[in-house]
């Protein structure tokens, strides 16, 4: 990127710093979604008969998917594997944990938002520089010697 005149625009603007700003949030968001999926985990008896069951399959087995996508997708997100795939549950998710939980005005939904925001962001940009998926797609790029 040329910036003319003022250098400090070019160093914030760097492309450098965007996948350094992409890794710090897919570890974030990723992290944070993780500590969740745990904390359902280890309470797992105590919630599954009151858990919501936004799709009909039942408290216990809506628990289970949502540990599996809290849990299993986190970490992918966490360590840029199949980033934009692990994403789509995880964003889906959220848009039942809007639905399902009870209260009104934006400090019911607040949190979701916040996350949905981050999943979305990470979604349309892609996991950056420092993943797994640019390894892999660096070695399926690579002409054949």
């Amino acid at each position: 990127m040329k910036t003319k005149g003022n250098p400090w625009l070019g160093f914030l603007l760097s492309e450098r710093y965007v996948d350094w700003a992409l890794l710090l949030l897919r570890l974030f968001a990723g992290g944070l979604l993780f500590v969740h999926g745990v904390a359902k985990l280890e309470h797992y008896a105590a919630l599954r008969n009151g858990f919501p069951d936004p799709i009909g399959w039942g408290g216990a087995v809506s628990l289970v998917m949502i540990i599996l996508v809290e849990i299993g997708c986190s970490l992918l997100v966490f360590s840029g594997l199949l980033t934009r795939f692990a994403l789509i549950p995880m964003i889906f998710s959220m848009i039942m944990a809007m639905t399902t939980h009870g209260g009104t005005g934006l400090g019911s939904v607040e949190l979701p938002l916040l996350y949905i925001g981050m999943f979305v962001v990470l979604f349309v940009s892609g996991p950056g520089r420092y993943s797994i998926d640019r390894l892999i797609g660096k070695v399926l790029r690579r002409p054949e010697a």
